[in-house]
């Protein structure tokens, strides 16, 4: 709660930040894809599809997430953090919102980008997260691994 006369001010991505990539993680076991850009009415769209072959979901398979971001924020030294909704999960315990934060380390992105592992809101299947929590997230949230494959990159606008 915050008391009458506090000011919360929150760095937000500008308008024309982007970010991308694609890699592995955990020799090949862990994929993953994203991508989210700030439009100019500061509004965040973008996706991120992870598959981990070392974890099933609960029907037997795979376990897949699809993410719709619909957050980002730019943190400096090429890390931005990301937060968005569960669009398609093969684990329904698992539907929430989800956070995730990346650097670019320049090229090449093999074993110098790095990602963090997904963190969902709470373990309560009930309850729905809010994605723009992703705003309050700092650096060090979130432990950071090298990618073993691929290439993140983070734009900043002009």
């Amino acid at each position: 709660m915050l008391a009458a006369g506090t000011f919360v001010t929150v760095a937000l991505a500008a308008a024309g930040d982007s970010a991308n990539g694609q890699g592995t993680l955990d020799n090949g076991n862990r994929k993953f894809a994203f991508s989210a850009t700030t439009h100019a009415d500061g509004t965040v769209t973008g996706n991120a599809v992870l598959h981990n072959s070392a974890f099933q979901g609960t029907n037997g398979n795979a376990y897949q997430l699809q993410i719709d971001i619909t957050c980002m924020k730019a943190l400096g030294n090429g890390i931005a953090t990301f937060g968005g909704t569960t669009k398609r999960t093969n684990d329904p315990s698992l539907v929430d919102a989800v956070f995730f934060t990346v650097q670019d380390n320049g090229e090449p992105g093999k074993n110098n980008d790095k990602i963090s592992r997904v963190f969902f809101w709470d373990d309560d299947p009930t309850t729905t997260g809010d994605p723009q929590a992703c705003q309050f997230v700092t650096a060090t949230d979130f432990v950071l691994e090298p990618i073993e494959k691929g290439n993140i990159q983070v734009k900043a606008a002009p």
